[in-house]
């Protein structure tokens, strides 16, 4: 296999040594499928499933979730739910599959013309309609 050798400064070689790493992690997992959400939906425990579900109803009906909604929907605190969240995402990993849910900040404009950050939970449309199919899959195998 041939190799490429890049001059880097000392004080940065800890840094590209992680976004090495890091990248080539990204490119071994592999995108969710229909088969893989559904078996993953389907060894979820309830509250997992709970929260997964919720945030796929949000992204897509293309609506802001923010963390305080998303515990108060499943009846968690937002400790409790950002835990879970990472379980799941964990096992995602485990699974060779990228993260499910993914918490990021938004700034939000007050009727004063400041701003403030709201913390959302957000998902793929695309992860969004193959974890409403995997629902639907699920709810119809216990029937």
């Amino acid at each position: 296999m041939p190799w490429v050798s890049v001059p880097v400064p000392e004080e940065h070689v800890q840094e590209v040594m992680e976004f090495v790493i890091r990248t080539i992690a990204r490119a071994s997992l592999q995108e969710w499928d229909s088969d893989s959400m559904e078996t993953f939906f389907a060894k979820c425990d309830e509250p997992s499933r709970a929260l997964i579900s919720v945030v796929a109803r949000a992204a897509n009906a293309g609506k802001d979730l923010t963390d305080q909604m998303a515990a108060d929907f499943i009846e968690l605190t937002v400790r409790e739910m950002y835990g879970l969240q990472r379980e799941i995402n964990e096992e995602a990993r485990r699974d060779e599959r990228p993260a499910l849910i993914v918490a990021s900040t938004l700034e939000e404009p007050l009727p004063n013309g400041r701003f403030r950050e709201k913390r959302v939970l957000t998902m793929s449309a695309q992860v969004a309609k193959l974890v409403r199919e995997a629902e639907r899959t699920t709810e119809a195998a216990r029937n």
